[in-house]
C-alpha cells in the first residue's frame, strides 16, 4: 500500500504500521506529562530523574497511559567535553550525531532504569531523527531469538510497554528534541561492575573516563566480557571506578571503606588524618562532629563528613558521598549512614561526644 509523505514523495507502509496506525475510534495523545527546555545537561538529567521518581512506579499496568516527556536541549548544552548540541545540529558527520544520540540515550537509561536500543535513523530536511525502542518491549522479543543473543545471559521479561525514544537534531532550531514515551515496568538489569571491568579501568586510568567508557562499549563482544551485559554500562559507573582509582593513586594515606562502594549510590573514604596512627593519636579524638551538605556537585550526591578537633585544629577524618534517589528500599539513607559509622567504630574511633547540626528525630533516614 502506497502513501504520500509531507514532501510529496510516495512511500510504502508495512503490515505492522498499518495495523498500528491510528484509525477510526482511536485517539493518540498529543500532550506531554513533562515539556520543558534546558540550558544544561545536568539540569535535564536532574529534572527528568525527579519527575520519574514521582510518577514511575516500575509496576506494569497495560491499561495505564504511557508517560510522555518532551525535553528540548539548547545549542549550548554540552553532551561531553568535546560535543555540544549546537555542533551536532550543524555538522554533516553522521557518526558524531549518532554518538550524541547514544549519549542522550544513556542519560535516559541513568534516569529511568530502562535501556533503549537504536532502531533506525530517519533523514529529515531539518536534521536526523534517531528512533529507539525499549529493550523489554514485545517488539524486541519478536525481532530476535533471545536464547541465541550473546549479550543476554538470562531470560528476560517482555512487556507491551510501547517504549520509544525519538531524538531529533534540529538544524533550524539548533537544538536537540527528545520525545520519551513509555509505560513503566521492572527496570532493565543494571550492569554489574565485575572484577574484570575494575581491572580494565585500573589499567587504563591514565585515559579520561569518557574514553575508557567508549573503549568498553567497543569491547562488548570481546571474549573477556562475553558473560556480561557490557553494552548497558553507564558513563557514571565508569567514572565512579575511575575516580576512586585516581584518588587512591594520587593521594597517599586515603583509603576506601569497602562496605560503601555501591556504584552510583555510595562512596566512602578515610583521610590521612584518620589513617596515620603515628601522627594522630586516636586517644585524643574524644569529641567528633558530623556535618553534611547538598547540591555541591553536578551529579547530585549528598556529602557527609566526620571531623575532629585535634590540638585546637579541625581535621576531616572521613567523607561519604551518597545518592539514594534511585534506591527502592525502606531506610535507604539511614542504613548506609549506620554502615559508615560502624566502619569508623570498627577502625577504633570511639568518641565520648558526637555533635551534629541536625535534629535526628526529624530526619527522614
Amino acid at each position: 500500500m502506497a502513501f504520500t509523505g509531507t514532501d510529496g514523495k510516495p512511500f510504502k507502509s508495512c503490515n505492522k504500521c498499518r495495523s498500528n496506525r491510528v484509525g477510526k475510534g482511536q485517539t493518540r495523545r498529543i500532550d506531554f506529562d513533562l515539556d520543558k527546555s534546558y540550558e544544561s545537561r545536568e539540569e535535564f538529567v536532574d529534572d527528568v530523574c525527579s519527575f520519574l521518581e514521582e510518577h514511575d512506579t516500575h509496576i506494569f499496568e497495560a491499561s495505564r497511559p504511557s508517560l510522555r516527556i518532551k525535553a528540548t536541549l539548547s545549542s549550548s548544552v554540552l553532551l561531553d567535553n568535546d560535543i555540544s548540541v549546537g555542533i551536532c545540529t550543524q555538522t554533516a558527520d553522521r557518526e558524531l550525531q549518532k554518538r550524541a544520540a547514544r549519549l542522550l540515550r544513556n542519560d535516559i537509561f541513568d534516569c529511568t532504569g530502562y535501556y533503549f536500543h537504536m532502531r533506525r535513523v530517519n533523514e529529515r530536511q531539518d536534521g536526523p531523527r534517531f528512533n529507539m525502542t525499549c529493550s523489554s518491549s514485545k517488539d524486541r522479543q519478536f525481532e530476535r531469538d533471545v536464547s541465541n543473543a550473546r549479550r543476554y545471559t538470562e531470560p528476560k521479561a517482555f512487556f507491551e510497554c510501547c517504549g520509544e525514544i525519538h531524538i531529533t537534531l534540529s538544524k533550524m532550531q539548533e537544538s536537540a528534541i527528545i520525545i520519551y514515551e513509555h509505560n513503566g515496568h521492572t527496570e532493565s538489569p543494571k550492569f554489574h561492575v565485575t572484577e574484570e571491568i575494575h581491572n580494565y579501568i585500573k589499567e587504563q586510568k591514565n585515559l579520561p573516563p569518557r574514553q575508557i567508557y567508549w573503549n568498553l562499549i567497543q569491547l562488548a563482544d570481546d571474549p573477556r566480557f562475553k558473560k556480561t551485559e557490557l553494552h548497558t554500562i553507564t558513563r557514571q559507573q565508569v567514572y565512579n571506578v575511575w575516580s576512586a582509582q585516581l584518588l587512591i593513586a594520587e593521594q597517599d594515606g586515603y583509603h576506601l571503606i569497602e562496605e560503601l562502594q555501591e556504584t552510583g549510590v555510595s562512596l566512602a573514604l578515610t583521610t590521612p588524618c584518620f589513617n596515620k596512627y603515628e601522627k594522630y593519636d586516636r586517644g585524643k579524638m574524644t569529641e567528633v562532629f558530623i556535618d553534611s551538605t547538598f547540591g555541591t556537585n553536578k551529579h547530585g550526591y549528598e556529602l557527609y563528613c566526620v571531623l575532629v578537633e585535634y590540638d585546637l585544629v579541625s581535621l576531616p577524618l572521613s567523607y561519604l558521598f551518597l545518592d539514594t534517589r534511585r534506591v527502592k528500599e525502606n531506610g535507604k539513607r539511614g542504613v548506609r549512614l549506620t554502615r559508615w559509622f560502624a566502619a569508623l567504630r570498627d577502625a577504633r574511633l570511639n568518641p565520648n561526644v558526637v555533635h551534629t547540626d541536625k535534629d535526628f528525630a526529624g530526619n527522614k533516614l
